[in-house]
Parts: structure tokens; sequence; C-alpha cells
């Protein structure tokens, strides 16, 4: 159980840093081609946050089964 609150934890901190960056970037006056290329920065946010708790959960099970 401890592995997935931690992997969802992570996924959730990708996610934010992510979120805050992009909001800093598109901050200052958007126009509508901006926010286009904002949500697809959003959607490749969510997917990485997504890979990157599949890693490791993958790696976890790689190590596991390794001893």
């Amino acid at each position: 159980m401890k592995e997935v609150i931690k992997n969802t934890l992570l996924g959730i901190v990708v996610f934010v840093v992510g979120f805050a960056i992009i909001l800093v970037l598109t901050r200052s006056g958007i126009e509508a081609e901006l926010t286009y290329y904002a949500a697809i920065a959003y959607a490749l946010l969510y997917l990485a946050s997504v890979i990157s708790v599949c890693t490791a959960v993958i790696l976890r099970k790689i190590t596991q089964l390794k001893k």
C-alpha cells in the first residue's frame, strides 16, 4: 500500500511542478494561439505524470524480481 501512495504522490508532484512552470510561462497577455499551446502543454504534462508513475512501478517490480 505504501508503494501505491508513493507512486501517486510522484505523479502529483510531477503534475504540480509542470503546471506551475506552464502557468508562469503563459501568465503574460495570452493570445488565442497561446491557449492552444497551453492546452497541448497540459496534455503532455498529464502524460508525463502518468509515465513517471508507471516507470516507478516497473522499476520497483524489476528490482524486487532481481532480489
